[in-house]
């Protein structure tokens, strides 16, 4: 349980970037994170500057104190990529762009071969074998926070065939190992040292560091040896900016070129000159209700009663200046796996926002005359949700106080459903699967159900993401949905967006489905 309760917590703190970044206010016609809009060029601030020696500037947040892999969490994950790689990652279009891996041939659904890349050296020389990749899968195996990289990577049988192949197997089929092996920034065997990591990172990425000050900035210079060719911008740097007014400074001043920006900063950013990229991220804002016996929300009446007395629409409009959109499923829409057919499974989202038919349930729930609990992390945009639900459910004569807490303290209140009635929360999987994210957390945060339809529940899902043939994975996990929102457990909300802010001569960047970027081929227009 302890290392369910790591992962939660690395998941929050991914998600705690993204939540006090949205707001309300400006915005701009979304588009491909992948593709670059022409903007007006800037000739007032710095960042417009043509130097063949130019810097590029990037705004982090929330730096982890360390560089090593397995230590960093959250908003500076970013950082990591120009210092290491993965075995492959994925764009957003769905397609998988190989980097240290050449290939995943399946045997069966529990053997695999993994091809590891020649030619390819970590920055102090030493070349890139199967062994530092078995290694790092041993590394995160016995880690808290990143095991489920290699969750049913069955060790005993796994084995290193030859410096560039490793005989894979599982101990069970799980549609989110693959993903998880993305999710892995390989090391080097030979040199490893956590403490000399965590200032001195060895990677196979395109970049060293030269500098690094915790909750300053992270200076780095190219590798001339780095294996996909030297990048075409020599120096790079990371500046720690937490604050939004900081970020918007920086983007005014020139002191950045690239930057994720609040929702509510887009017209104004545009204004600036530089090209603004909304895009949905993957993610979107949920209830969870507790389900424990004795609790106000325990009868399912009680909960489609507050999912009717949201409106959801007046919470995209505020929120996101109605860049954004409802969710009519439990998840995202934008994850790999999503179908049509998830789709306004029940009248809760298939009617929604109905304040006659909310009150009707909360009478018939015993609601009124309650007074129920919403809890935050503390994060504008789940501040701000928090206090629009609060004023539906006044408007359906049901009383409701609201709590706010830090992100820390809010982890660890939503492991006990005791403490709540409905709580602000943010789905996430780095597998970006909806199959994934409705098997996992209602294992992992206890909201209190049990009973048969539980049961069945746990008997969908986890037969959908154990089972090998997408086609086969999802007609189970529609079937679970169908059970999902007859009881419940959480009522999805509205997507989440992200905007991005680039220096409009910034050229060769690409963000893959998880958001991030790779550093490379990125390069000033002349």
């Amino acid at each position: 349980m302890m290392k369910a309760k790591k992962f939660l917590a690395l998941a929050l703190a991914v998600l705690f970037a993204l939540s006090i970044l949205a707001g309300c206010g400006g915005k701009k016609a979304s588009q491909d994170p992948g593709q670059q809009t022409p903007g007006q060029q800037q000739t007032q601030t710095p960042a417009s500057q043509k130097d063949p020696d130019r810097t590029l500037k990037i705004a982090a947040m929330q730096d982890s104190g360390t560089l090593y892999p397995l230590g960093v969490t959250g908003g500076f994950l970013s950082v990591l990529y120009a210092f290491y790689e993965p075995l492959y990652d994925t764009k957003t279009d769905g397609t998988r762009e190989w980097i240290l891996a050449t290939g995943l041939e399946r045997i069966s659904d529990l053997q695999y071969t993994l091809k590891i890349r020649e030619g390819v050296t970590f920055s102090n020389g030493n070349p890139l074998t199967a062994e530092d990749v078995m290694f790092t899968m041993e590394m995160c195996a016995a880690d808290p926070q990143f095991f489920l990289n290699v969750k049913v990577v069955d060790f005993e049988k796994t084995s290193v065939v030859d410096d560039y192949t490793i005989d894979l197997w599982y101990t069970e089929y799980n549609a989110s190992q693959e993903p998880g092996l993305a999710s892995m920034f390989i090391m080097d065997k030979e040199s490893f040292d956590e403490l000399d990591l965590s200032r001195n990172p060895i990677g196979t990425g395109p970049y060293t560091v030269t500098e690094y000050v915790t909750n300053s900035h992270v200076k780095a210079v190219a590798r001339e040896d780095y294996w996909r060719g030297a990048p075409k911008i020599k120096n790079l740097e990371f500046k720690v900016i937490n604050e939004e007014a900081q970020i918007i400074n920086a983007l005014e001043t020139g002191d950045v070129d690239m930057a994720t920006i609040s929702i509510t900063e887009a017209d104004y950013v545009d204004s600036l000159g530089y090209d603004v990229l909304i895009s949905n991220s993957g993610y979107n804002y949920v209830t969870l209700f507790s389900m424990l016996p004795g609790n106000p929300m325990e009868s399912k009446e009680a909960r489609w009663a507050v999912s009717h007395a949201i409106d959801r629409q007046a919470i995209v409009d505020v929120l996101f200046d109605g860049v954004s959109s409802v969710t009519d499923y439990p998840t995202s829409h934008s994850l790999a796996d999503f179908e049509e057919r998830f789709l306004n499974l029940h009248e809760t989202y298939s009617t929604g926002y109905d304040p006659a038919r909310a009150e009707e349930l909360a009478e018939q729930a015993g609601l009124k005359g309650k007074k129920l609990r919403i809890i935050t992390n503390g994060a504008s945009g789940h501040i701000t949700i928090a206090e629009m639900i609060q004023a539906n459910l006044l408007d359906i004569g049901v009383d409701s106080e609201i709590v706010n807490y830090d992100q820390a303290t809010y982890f660890g209140i939503l492991m006990d459903a005791s403490n709540y009635e409905i709580a602000i929360f943010t789905p996430s999987a780095p597998s970006m699967l909806a199959v994934d994210i409705m098997a996992m957390y209602i294992t992992f945060i206890p909201l209190g159900w049990s009973g048969p339809e539980r049961d069945k529940y746990g008997e969908l899902s986890m037969g959908a993401i154990s089972t090998y043939d997408p086609v086969e994975r999802n007609n189970k996990l529609f079937e679970a949905l169908k059970l999902w929102v007859e009881e419940d457990p959480w009522y999805g909300l509205c997507e989440i967006v992200s905007a991005r802010a680039v220096a409009p001569d910034l050229k060769g960047y690409e963000f893959m489905i998880a958001g991030i970027t790779y550093y490379h081929n990125m390069e000033f227009a002349a």
